[in-house]
């Protein structure tokens, strides 16, 4: 199982919503501790400006108290000679609440304490010293609310800032995706066929350019092999001619020796084998510059699929292999328009292959079947292997090879898929049960 792949929208998505999330910790964090630094000064001075009305309100001879909020505590005192001399205390005023050494805020046990005493001159008039006592609570609510107001602001700002980035990175890397799928259907006919370049003036205009260049270069290399592809096969297609004329001459000599004849009539069949692969080499090089055109003729595949046969008999017999043709005995004939020596090629192929990997001494069976209620011709090559099964998923592609021992260059079946294709017709591959089954179906009329 592959992984799963995450494309670069998805990561720049996280890398710009990783960034900002940390800068949002970060500035609400400072931010937390500013405002909630202005929250419990204000609170202060609300507190202290609050004990200090209610000081101004209070005498301790006579004792005259005013009374606090509801909520609140009140302690009135004053020391004399260095005595402590409670005056009133509002009843339920939690215990422990000591006096603060300084005038001020503090805080204790849940309470917020405002100290004040009156100085200078009153002091002398009215020693009287007070505390304001109340709830810490309402300040710690509007803290935690501060708390909760900045998280779910970060929070939406970063679900924000992922949408709008994921939406940007999308615009950002269009461009990109044009470049990718122009580049997925460039094939090696198309090579030409080059991405075209905006100018941007960006790193995705270097990219393109550089991309081109390299398709360039790449097709001045294939064109140079194929160009060299198909001198070799002309410049041999006269010396074996020479060859074959030679050898054809010498065997309709009177008196030659029989085993003479039988070496000649071998190098014949030989030369022969070598003319068709030059063919096939001629033909390989016109699918790959995509100039291949068919003759199409109205001939006999039977006589074809025999002739082929008997041409491979050889073989055949050095492996011990039984050849088996079956006919479709309800087939009104076997006649097909199409390029002869393209679907001899095709033939050849798919025998060849079925020889090279069959198991010695088992059948290879050619079967031929033309449906009534379809216009098309089927032919289909089967052999044993000694695998249970193989992989047929690459076996179309050109040079490919299932086994690397195996001698060829993996060009056969690719051959033959491109002609079949060309005829528009299909080309099926199938492995199960220790055989391997290859399936041709041409129509009967291309039109």
């Amino acid at each position: 199982m592959q992984p799963a792949r995450i494309g670069i929208k998805i990561k720049m998505t996280l890398s710009f919503s990783a960034v900002f999330t940390a800068l949002a910790l970060i500035f609400n964090a400072d931010n937390y501790q500013h405002i909630r630094a202005l929250l419990i000064e204000d609170n202060d001075r609300y507190l202290l400006a609050r004990a200090a009305s209610l000081l101004e309100k209070t005498e301790v001879n006579p004792a005259i108290i005013p009374l606090p909020d509801k909520g609140n505590y009140i302690r009135v005192f004053y020391h004399l000679n260095a005595q402590y001399r409670l005056v009133f205390e509002s009843p339920g005023l939690p215990d422990g609440i000591q006096v603060p050494v300084q005038p001020g805020v503090s805080d204790t046990l849940g309470m917020r304490i405002a100290y004040v005493r009156n100085t200078g001159t009153n002091a002398e008039d009215n020693p009287a010293e007070l505390l304001l006592v109340t709830s810490a609570a309402p300040l710690t609510e509007r803290i935690h609310s501060l708390i909760y107001r900045l998280f779910i602001s970060s929070l939406f700002s970063v679900l924000i800032a992922g949408c709008v980035s994921y939406l940007l990175a999308g615009v950002l890397l269009r461009p990109l995706q044009r470049i990718i799928e122009t580049a997925r259907s460039i094939t090696s006919n198309r090579l030409r066929n080059l991405i075209p370049v905006r100018d941007t003036r960006d790193e995705l205009q270097e990219l393109t350019e550089t991309l081109n260049a390299m398709l360039t270069r790449i097709a001045d290399a294939l064109r140079q092999q194929q160009n060299f592809f198909a001198s070799a096969s002309h410049e041999l297609k006269t010396p074996l001619a020479v060859l074959r004329a030679e050898l054809e001459l010498n065997l309709n000599q009177p008196g030659i020796r029989e085993d003479i004849r039988q070496l000649l009539h071998s190098q014949l069949a030989e030369i022969k084998r070598l003319q068709e692969r030059v063919d096939e080499f001629l033909v390989i090089s016109q699918l790959k510059e995509g100039t291949l055109t068919l003759r199409t003729t109205h001939f006999d595949l039977s006589t074809c699929i025999i002739r082929i046969f008997n041409q491979l008999m050889i073989f055949l017999t050095a492996k011990h292999l039984t050849p088996s043709i079956q006919f479709d005995p309800e087939a009104d004939g076997y006649f097909l328009d199409a390029d002869e020596d393209k679907i001899c090629i095709v033939l050849l192929n798919l025998l060849e292959n079925a020889v090279k990997y069959s198991v010695p001494g088992t059948t290879i069976t050619c079967r031929i079947r033309k449906p009534a209620e379809r216009q098309t011709m089927f032919i289909e090559m089967e052999n044993s292997i000694p695998e249970e099964q193989v992989d047929t998923a690459q076996l179309q592609e050109a040079f490919y090879r299932g086994d690397t021992l195996q001698r060829g260059a993996g060009l056969g079946l690719w051959l033959c898929s491109e002609i079949v294709r060309l005829h528009k017709g299909t080309l099926t591959l199938h492995s199960v049960h220790h055989l391997f089954t290859v399936q041709v179906e041409i129509p009967l009329n291309r039109t």
